[in-house]
């Protein structure tokens, strides 16, 4: 009585977290969302002891391997809630029926397994109608969890197509510099803001997209693409200096400042920013960064070499990107850009300081070894011996 009463349990919580983690449009779960975050602490503590290239290689496929990992843990729960059941009922008269198979958990276990395979009965079989009826309700259950093992796996693969689109369209408006405010400003030269405005509604879109995924499938958040530039720091960090930057570097009377995409965009991030601390990364108030005084920011923003300071360098390098040289020298008649500027500061920090979070917990920065060489990074950096080779010209006698 003991086992099956453990048995129903088990079965209880299992199915309990299938149907929250495949259903819940809140992305509420019993064990999965834990699951991830101890697989992801697990995963990262080992491959801080491979050669960084290769645990950055070895991070990107924690993701991947987390969904066989919680599929093949539904079904152990299943298996074992039910092998439970039939040991808990297990007798010559009760459950089995033919054979010579003794009553033990091994049985159970055995039962259970063919039962939710399908593979068909061997010498155990029901024989009385309540574990008639269990036997077939584990064979049902578990093409359900089949069922929803694949839904899961589609919805949580189009997700992450939809946070690739996201890079997409950040990473193809990158300038020289590597930073989007370059085309932006092209944009803005020309008859462009139509364009423009479309643009930052896509991104809309885009990080709303990539807010509901995060809040549907927390495993999303562990996803690491093999490029650095591709993963969710720096997608927030480009994000910033889109929203930032048009918020607070343009004149008052530029009327793409008061956009209403633009301002749908900072709504989406200040959410996405806000969900991201709740459900993954709670970041420690620090103290309060205080802006430079009025005229150490003159001073600053003119280039004066005593006056060094990130975030004013930081905030004037995105005005003259996107307003031209004039807009980072303030006029003494006109002191709209160091208010901005303040404005701009605190919304600047804190986002600084929350990707800063992101990047260390998602391993982008650790690099415990990294200067010791490694014979097996060499080995698998040579690959198979059938594998293209680059072509070398070889400079010959003129």
């Amino acid at each position: 009585m003991l086992a099956s009463s453990v048995g129903i349990l088990i079965l209880a919580l299992t199915l309990l977290d299938v149907f929250l983690t495949v259903l819940d449009a809140n992305g509420r779960s019993i064990f999965s969302t834990r699951i991830y975050r101890m697989t992801w602490w697990c995963w990262r503590h080992v491959t801080r002891l491979l050669p960084y290239p290769v645990a950055q290689a070895a991070l990107s496929v924690a993701a991947p391997l987390m969904i066989p990992l919680i599929i093949a843990l539904w079904l152990i729960g299943l298996v074992t809630g039910f092998a439970l059941v039939y040991f808990g009922g297990m007798s010559f008269g009760d459950l089995i029926s033919g054979g010579g198979s003794q009553p033990s958990l091994p049985t159970a276990f055995r039962l259970s397994w063919v039962t939710l395979s399908t593979i068909g009965f061997v010498e155990i079989s029901p024989s009385n109608m309540a574990y008639s009826v269990t036997v077939a309700l584990e064979a049902l259950l578990g093409a359900v969890i089949l069922t929803f093992s694949i839904t899961y796996f589609l919805n949580v693969h189009r997700s992450i197509l939809s946070t690739n689109r996201l890079v997409a369209e950040l990473h193809h408006r990158l300038g020289d510099d590597g930073r989007p405010l370059s085309t932006i400003a092209a944009y803005m030269e020309g008859d462009g803001s139509r364009q423009l405005e479309r643009w930052l509604e896509r991104l809309h879109e885009n990080v709303v997209a990539l807010n509901q995924g995060l809040q549907r499938f927390p495993i999303v958040y562990f996803y690491r693409p093999r490029r650095r530039a591709q993963g969710l720091p720096y997608i927030l960090t480009a994000l910033q200096d889109i929203a930032g930057g048009l918020a607070h570097c343009l004149p008052d009377d530029a009327g793409m400042r008061h956009s209403p995409a633009l301002v749908a965009l900072n709504r989406a991030l200040a959410e996405l920013i806000e969900d991201l601390e709740d459900g993954y990364v709670p970041v420690h108030a620090e103290a309060v960064l205080r802006p430079v005084s009025r005229s150490s920011f003159e001073m600053a923003c003119r280039g004066h070499a005593k006056i060094k300071n990130r975030w004013v360098e930081r905030f004037t390098t995105q005005c003259s990107t996107l307003a031209g040289r004039k807009a980072c020298t303030p006029d003494r008649n006109d002191d709209t850009l160091y208010d901005r500027y303040r404005e701009w500061l605190p919304q600047a920090v804190a986002m600084s300081r929350f990707v800063d979070a992101v990047r260390f917990d998602l391993g982008y920065e650790e690099n415990l070894r990294p200067h010791r060489s490694s014979r097996l990074l060499a080995w698998l950096s040579q690959g198979p011996k059938d594998r293209p080779q680059s072509l070398q010209t070889k400079a010959g006698p003129q």
